[in-house]
């Protein structure tokens, strides 16, 4: 029984350790992206490069004044005509999978927009830092990645020609 118990031990000391060292890892093919009208719509892919699965919110938001500090957001679902939609808005990726993110243009802007997406994973991590006499202070990190995206107006694409 003694000669069993340091290889369970070592055994699971192991799993913790590959477990501990497993995470997913997210790539995007681009930070920015412009649509014009009349010319090929760019693509936006997603890629897990880790090795566990990730769980994703995906969260696209109108600038309505670029440039200025702090930036001024709206979600797209408080835009009243909204220009441009992106698909899903949850996404799970597998480890070592692609995701081709849908693009879909509503209608061309009278003015150019600025949309910021980002894709926040689900999970987060939790440090609890204990200090002796007082309760715990939990603190959480939450990492982002984010593209912009230029849809860019008729007259913006003349002026440019």
């Amino acid at each position: 029984m003694t000669r069993g118990l340091p290889a369970a031990l070592g055994l699971l000391a192991a799993l913790s350790c590959a477990s501990g060292m497993a995470a997913g890892m997210l790539k995007l093919s681009r930070t920015e992206l412009t649509l014009a009208p009349g010319k090929p719509q760019g693509e936006l892919r997603v890629e897990n490069a880790g090795d566990t699965p990730l769980y994703l919110d995906v969260v696209q938001e109108l600038v309505t004044a670029p440039g200025q500090i702090p930036e001024r957001r709206v979600p797209v679902g408080n835009v009243a005509s909204p220009g441009l939609l992106m698909v899903p808005d949850r996404l799970v990726l597998s480890p070592g999978q692609k995701y081709r993110m849908t693009l879909k243009v509503l209608h061309t802007p009278p003015q150019t927009q600025v949309w910021r997406v980002t894709f926040r994973p689900r999970e987060r991590i939790r440090i609890d830092a204990q200090q002796p006499g007082n309760s715990p202070a939990p603190v959480f990190i939450s990492v982002g990645y984010g593209v912009v995206i230029y849809q860019l107006s008729e007259s913006q694409v003349r002026e440019k020609q």
